[in-house]
């Protein structure tokens, strides 16, 4: 699944949070899960480093933003939510989401995982998503606010700020209900 999206609602909350409490780096996490998507290169490079993905990602509860809403506009069972501030010069390398929350939580659910990912400002210089849809990348680079993709663990994705100023988005991961609720 591969669809583009728009939501409304008001992510002032988001964007004022204070990210900096919330540094992580997904290196480790994408050398360990991940290495055989790199095959194809090589395997995974060693220029990445923590230096260059760190991020600064914060996990919202339903008490912070209302899940009800934003599912009922996505579609989908809304299990976690988080949202990622990336600073100039860093990347998020080419992956694919596993949902493992959504695993653990809905072991015996078979309704499809999905992730939606929402840009929560226009595109400024720098700013990039590349998607990887059959044998095809595509780069996105001019959004707006409040628009994004829903994906499923099929979609091989990455991020890139080379800009000048930090990248923010939410995503938004459940169990997708169909077109209609």
């Amino acid at each position: 699944m591969f669809q583009k999206i728009l939501i409304q609602y008001d992510f002032s909350v988001v964007l004022s949070a204070d990210y900096r409490a919330h540094r992580d780096t997904c290196l480790y996490h994408q050398m360990q899960e991940r290495i055989g998507i790199y095959a194809p290169f090589g395997g995974f490079p060693n220029s990445y480093s923590e230096a260059n993905t760190t991020m600064y990602q914060i996990w919202w509860q339903p008490d912070q933003l209302d899940f009800v809403t934003l599912g009922e506009q996505l579609h989908m069972q809304v299990v976690s939510v988080s949202s990622i501030m990336q600073e100039p010069g860093h990347v998020i390398p080419y992956h694919r989401d596993l949902f493992h929350k959504i695993n653990e939580r809905y072991p015996d659910r078979s309704e499809q995982r999905v992730r939606a990912n929402i840009f929560l400002e226009d595109a400024k210089l720098g700013h990039m998503m590349q998607f990887t849809l059959g044998n095809k990348h595509h780069a996105v680079t001019d959004w707006r606010a409040n628009t994004g993709y829903m994906f499923d663990s099929t979609i091989l994705h990455l991020s890139s700020n080379s800009g000048a100023e930090p990248k923010y988005t939410l995503q938004i991961s459940g169990l997708y209900l169909g077109q209609e609720q």
